[in-house]
């Protein structure tokens, strides 16, 4: 059976202990905060991150790991005997993070180039816990004995269906992130509602706006009982330092699916960053 190694980025909010459960290798993106860059993922507090960014005079920004840190991590799986590496990132379209992995890929080959190892970098199509939801299917499918092009084809297909929807606190974040348009974002910072914004590709937009936060968990809540099957119903919630937020939402779903399989998980710095405090994400794939 082929060694594989598993890789994801820090734009998908892995916690560290799943990632230790999954034996995945996490590529921290980076924080720049007051012009220093932070790694993200290693000793991050959100409750800590969340109050920060509440009274912090610039809003840090985000950046993406370079070429570097893949092509190092790429080496050491290399020496240390395995065949294959599937490396899960962000959306192009939403972050340089695959383009990273794969400029990194083509590095190795150069380095390396009667390397037997195989490096499959896989853009999720999406962003934060979908990355999750991918990678846990594919460690599935490999702990179950599947060859890698089997992997590689779930991935595929899992990617066309996967959802993500946030409800957003404060659109001064996604504005100045570059996820929202200043014109959308200003009219509902105005009006003071709380926009549900989807993220497709890496590109946000706001399908739907609510008159408060509960009315805002209604609709994530409607979103997710019209795509899912009761009998075969998973979700996946992050939060920016709001756990009983996530929990509300939680009570809600499970109205609709009672035997509902679902991870909570807190956001890490990028997504926090992006979505600002107090904000909840969910995702799943569609099942109808």
């Amino acid at each position: 059976m082929d060694r594989v190694k598993f890789m994801i980025d820090s734009g998908s909010d892995i916690p560290p202990s799943v990632a230790k459960e999954l034996d995945t290798e996490v590529v921290p993106l980076y924080r720049i905060i007051e012009g220093k860059p932070v790694l993200d993922f290693h000793d991050f507090d959100i409750g800590a991150y969340s109050e920060y960014l509440k009274t912090c005079k610039e809003i840090p920004t985000t950046s993406q790991p370079s070429p570097e840190d893949f092509l190092i991590r790429y080496e050491r799986f290399f020496e240390e005997g395995y065949s294959h590496i599937i490396c899960i990132t962000m959306s192009v379209y939403g972050s340089g993070t695959y383009n990273s992995a794969v400029l990194a890929s083509q590095m190795f080959a150069e380095h390396h180039p009667d390397a037997a190892m195989q490096i499959h970098v896989v853009d999720s199509w999406s962003c934060s816990l979908n990355m999750v939801l991918e990678l846990r299917a594919a460690h599935r499918l490999y702990t179950a004995g599947a060859a890698v092009h089997t992997i590689l084809e779930e991935l595929d297909r899992l990617r066309r269906r996967v959802q993500t929807y946030y409800l957003i606190d404060n659109l001064e974040f996604l504005i100045k992130g570059g996820r929202v348009s200043p014109l959308k974002g200003g009219i509902a910072a105005k009006l003071r509602i709380k926009p549900v914004v989807t993220i497709k590709n890496g590109e946000g937009s706001i399908p739907a706006y609510a008159m408060g936060y509960q009315n805002g968990l209604a609709k994530l809540t409607e979103y997710y009982w019209n795509d899912t099957d009761p009998e075969d119903a998973e979700v996946y919630i992050a939060h920016a330092g709001c756990p009983d937020k996530a929990l509300a939402l939680l009570d809600r779903l499970v109205e609709g699916h009672r035997d509902l399989h679902y991870y909570i998980y807190p956001m890490l710095g990028t997504m926090s960053t992006q979505s600002g405090p107090d904000s909840i994400g969910i995702f799943y794939a569609r099942t109808k």
